[in-house]
C-alpha cells in the first residue's frame, strides 16, 4: 500500500514539475471577401499527396511536412503554371485526397506555396460550386509536369539507411583493395 501511494505521489509530482505542453488551434473568422486574406486562390484536382521528413543535417530536429500536387484549372489574383506543389499543415490541415477537386486559398513566399491550417478548402464538383470571387481570374500560364518532384519526398527517415549503405560500400572498397594487394 505504501509503495502504491509513493508511486501515485511521485507521478503527480512529475506532472506538476514537467507538465505536458499541448498546442491548440484557434482560427479567427476571416473578413469577406476571403481572398483578400490570401495571396491567391486556385481550383484544381489533387494528383498526389505525400509526407516528407525534413531534417537539417544528421542531428537536427525532424519535422514532417505534407505536400500536395495540384492540377490547376483556374487561379485568382495570381497566374500560376498548370501544376503546383504546395505545403499543407501536417497536423491540423485539411485532409487532401487524390482525384478530389478543391478550391484552395494559398499564401506565397519566394515561389513556394503554402496552405495554413485555417485556410478555407472547399470540395467542388462543377463551376457552379465555385465561390463568387471578384478578383482577376486566370487560366494556367504554362504546361508543367511536377510529378517527378513529388517522387523525392519520403516519409521515412533515410539517414540511417544511407549511413549503412555508405559503410557497406566503404568496407567493400577496403576489402577489394586489400585483396588486390595480396
Amino acid at each position: 500500500m505504501r509503495l502504491l501511494l509513493l508511486i501515485v505521489i511521485s507521478t503527480l509530482s512529475l506532472h506538476i514539475i514537467f507538465p505536458n505542453q499541448t498546442k491548440a488551434l484557434s482560427c479567427a473568422e476571416l473578413e469577406e471577401p476571403i481572398i483578400d486574406n490570401y495571396d491567391m486562390a486556385v481550383v484544381g484536382t489533387v494528383l498526389n499527396v505525400k509526407n516528407d521528413i525534413v531534417q537539417k543535417g544528421f542531428t537536427g530536429t525532424k519535422e514532417t511536412k505534407k505536400y500536395v500536387l495540384l492540377q490547376v484549372e483556374k487561379s485568382w489574383k495570381t497566374e500560376v503554371a498548370s501544376q503546383i506543389i504546395f505545403e499543407a499543415d501536417f497536423t491540423w490541415g485539411y485532409d487532401f485526397q487524390k482525384k478530389e477537386k478543391n478550391i484552395v486559398y494559398l499564401h506565397e513566399n519566394n515561389g513556394s506555396y503554402y496552405n495554413s491550417p485555417c485556410s478555407p478548402v472547399m470540395e467542388v464538383n462543377s463551376s457552379d460550386d465555385y465561390p463568387k470571387i471578384t478578383e482577376n481570374e486566370f487560366t494556367p500560364n504554362k504546361e508543367v509536369n511536377l510529378s517527378p518532384k513529388m517522387w523525392f519526398k519520403f516519409d521515412k527517415d533515410l539517414d540511417f539507411v544511407l549511413l549503412l549503405f555508405g559503410m557497406t560500400v566503404f568496407c567493400f572498397i577496403v576489402w577489394r583493395w586489400r585483396a588486390n594487394k595480396k
